[in-house]
């Protein structure tokens, strides 16, 4: 269960890091694609197209912050998962050994049991 939900976690931190990548490319793109136009028919055309574009760049940088916190979120996340699978494989290796022993044991009993029984035999 507890592999389960790192691997969950571990998947969504991974998809909202690479939406927020996806963001980021588009929004420096419309920034490039706005700086690069020429065809303001005024001032005031121009100081709107600068001001969109300052908009843009600003949502850009903090989506590239956002970006960077959930690469974090994700490497914790895939951290997490790897320690969870870790504990798995500990806890199959530990649950394999106490049935072998158990499993010894009954086989000990059970030839101590025939031992006793071929004693009182004789």
């Amino acid at each position: 269960m507890e592999k389960r939900k790192a691997a969950a976690a571990a998947a969504a931190a991974r998809g909202t890091h690479a939406k927020l990548l996806a963001l980021q490319d588009r929004s420096s793109e419309i920034v490039a694609l706005y700086s690069a136009r020429r065809d303001s028919a005024s001032g005031a055309d121009l100081a709107r197209q600068l001001q969109f574009t300052a908009g843009v760049e600003a949502i850009r940088g903090d989506t590239a912050g956002e970006a960077r916190k959930a690469e974090r979120s994700s490497q914790a996340s895939m951290a997490a998962l790897r320690m969870a699978e870790r504990r798995h494989e500990l806890s199959d290796r530990n649950l394999a050994e106490q049935r072998r022993a158990e499993e010894l044991q009954a086989e000990h009993r059970e030839g101590a049991h025939l031992a006793r029984k071929l004693k009182s035999r004789d």
